[in-house]
């Protein structure tokens, strides 16, 4: 298991770092084969809260969770909790889609981050720019992949009208 665990703000203690690989490391029981489990320990001075991120990249899809709180161990539990159920969800999914439809499961969606272009002094600032590899998916996928990565909207290349088309969650 290939789990890789960096501190920002400060330096991981090898306790801090055998727990994390204990705790989070625990999802790689949910994959067949060995997966990369990216976690990232944050320590956030002025609002004083520990923030866990822990990222699996997996076939084209990407699991990932954040939690704040003012105890890393606890933040740490908490991923580790929010993770599990996240893998335990997707896993039903997929069971009853491949009964119900024959057919995997999977969106292969792959995105990188660009190097910003410089803009000229008095045009405005790109702050992010991503570039997407698009498979067609139909929209429960795409709810789906929006619910994996915690995002509240998702872009996608609609199965059936072959068209782009974003989901999003309403507050």
């Amino acid at each position: 298991m290939a789990t890789h665990i960096h501190g920002k703000h400060f330096e991981v203690t090898p306790a801090l770092q055998a727990y994390a690989e204990q705790k989070i490391g625990s999802a790689q029981s949910w994959f067949e084969e060995k997966v990369a489990i990216h976690v990232t320990l944050l320590l956030q001075a002025r609002k004083r809260e520990h923030v866990v991120e822990a990222t699996i990249p997996y076939h084209g899809m990407v699991f990932r969770v954040e939690v704040k709180d003012a105890d890393m161990y606890a933040a740490i539990d908490q991923a580790a909790d929010k993770l599990d159920r996240k893998l335990r969800k997707y896993k039903e999914r997929a069971r009853r889609k491949l009964r119900s439809h024959g057919r995997s499961v999977g969106t292969g969606i792959q995105d990188g981050v660009q190097p910003e272009p410089e803009a000229p002094e008095e045009a405005f600032v790109i702050a992010k720019e991503k570039r997407l590899v698009m498979k067609p998916v139909d929209l429960q996928e795409a709810v789906l992949q929006m619910n994996l990565l915690d995002h509240s909207f998702h872009l996608f290349l609609n199965r059936d009208t072959n068209r782009e088309e974003v989901v999003y969650r309403r507050a």
